[in-house]
């Protein structure tokens, strides 16, 4: 049975393609459904080149206070974007149980996620949104398909010419 789903998104042009699995699923299945956002950290060379820009150390976006606000701010234009754009109804929204977002390796936050998060089902792409260079699935996902304890539902990803002329928008990612 089917009572908690991890919707593992990179927030790109195929979100809202996914999304409507998703929301399928958990409506299919009665299920709660908990969405988690991986942030890679900065490498140790683009800190620096930050920290090398600002004029006072204490404004880095990226140190420990900045970081979490980071998050916090991407975490609020998720739940509005999906809201607004991406879930028909009020009884969809109130399907989502959590959002987390988390900074580390995506493949990694999204295994642990599952669980911590007890998922019955992982929901994800089969790609990213930079993987449009014709690998049959990307990185992360292969990770967690080799790794998951749970079940994976993996969404292939469009056709990137089905693609061309449609926009939207989530959290300031354009669809182009």
């Amino acid at each position: 049975m089917i009572n908690n789903i991890l919707f593992a998104t990179d927030l790109g042009p195929f979100t809202d393609y996914t999304l409507q699995h998703v929301t399928e699923l958990a409506k299919n299945c009665n299920a709660s459904i908990v969405v988690v956002h991986a942030v890679e950290p900065l490498s140790s060379f683009a800190q620096a080149v930050v920290e090398t820009y600002l004029e006072d150390p204490q404004d880095n976006p990226f140190g420990e206070s900045g970081s979490s606000g980071m998050l916090t701010n991407i975490k609020h234009k998720i739940l509005e974007a999906l809201a607004d754009q991406y879930m028909e109804s009020d009884k969809d929204i109130a399907r989502i149980a959590a959002i987390r977002v988390l900074q580390g390796k995506p493949a990694e936050i999204i295994l642990r996620e599952s669980r911590e998060q007890q998922a019955d089902l992982i929901v994800m792409g089969s790609h990213g949104a930079q993987a449009l260079d014709g690998n049959v699935i990307g990185s992360v996902t292969s990770k967690v398909l080799q790794l998951s304890k749970v079940p994976v539902y993996m969404v292939p990803m469009m056709d990137p010419q089905k693609l061309h002329g449609r926009t939207g928008n989530l959290g300031g990612a354009t669809l182009r």
